[in-house]
């Protein structure tokens, strides 16, 4: 049985240092343990990942950084991020206790898109759904964005969650804000406590569980889509997200799979 949020985490916080730009706090991760971690908030910064990663070596295991504004947010690919107030923008560390081969880090970004799922929907009903390979969805419009940058053996996870900002009008057709006053930095401390149970299962040998659990929610499957693949463009019907993380691709009554640094997906099309 999963615990309950007010089992895990202790939403007490002790303020260490506070000033004009930064609160540092401590948050008690489990109650039955003396053991805890950092949580600095920053009112603007130019990319919680960037000072994640750039200070790597004075954080540990599940350690955050939030930030009100985010001045050089990015996405996948170099895309740019709107990060405007009013989302939660935050970063945690996750140090695993062996070094994860290239194959297990390649599932880190499902177990980040499940876990924050799984939170939201403990925050506000609705149809929530995992977009491969990094993103949630809310009612059909993006929500929420993930970035997984690797340091060397340590994993820095980035996520944008749209919470009570309001979408520019010209990009209203296909991201979406819960609009919600819900307090952000329950919600983060949500999410890392949902990926740090996911990642526990994943490592005692679960991965399966977690594949049949995100096509379950799964928001490209059986949609037409429309696929670019170096030069040529072809259109398909996508089904599961394979063991693998690659995505089935219904073409011409063949399935094919295609791992995410293979293809762009069209994304007005679906």
């Amino acid at each position: 049985m999963r615990a309950s949020f007010s089992s895990i985490f202790v939403i007490k916080y002790v303020i260490i240092t506070k000033s004009k730009h930064l609160t540092i706090i401590v948050v008690g991760k489990y109650k039955t343990r003396r053991i805890y971690m950092k949580f600095l908030k920053f009112n603007e910064i130019d990319s919680t990942n960037n000072y994640m990663k750039e200070n790597v070596s004075s954080f540990e295991n599940h350690d955050i950084v939030s930030a009100k504004v985010q001045t050089a947010g990015r996405g996948r690919r170099g895309n740019s991020w709107l990060s405007p107030e009013g989302m939660a923008l935050f970063s945690f560390l996750l140090r695993p206790e062996r070094s994860l081969s290239m194959v297990e880090a390649t599932k880190l970004p499902f177990i980040a898109g499940i876990s924050t799922l799984n939170a939201l929907k403990k925050i506000k009903d609705g149809a929530y759904s995992f977009k491969w390979t990094n993103d949630v969805f809310f009612n059909s419009k993006k929500l929420c964005g993930i970035l997984i940058e690797r340091v060397k053996d340590d994993f820095v996870v980035g996520i944008g969650i749209n919470v009570a900002n309001k979408i520019p009008e010209d990009i209203k057709n296909i991201a979406i804000s819960l609009e919600s006053d819900y307090d952000i930095d329950k919600l983060i401390l949500k999410v890392v406590e949902e990926f740090s149970l996911y990642y526990e299962k994943f490592m005692s040998g679960k991965w399966l569980e977690i594949v049949e659990e995100i096509n379950r929610n799964n928001f490209l499957k059986d949609k037409k889509i429309r696929v670019h693949i170096g030069e040529q463009i072809f259109e398909g019907i996508a089904k599961n997200i394979a063991e693998d993380g690659r995505l089935e691709i219904e073409m011409n009554s063949e399935i094919k799979l295609f791992s995410v640094g293979e293809i762009t997906i069209e994304k007005d099309y679906y």
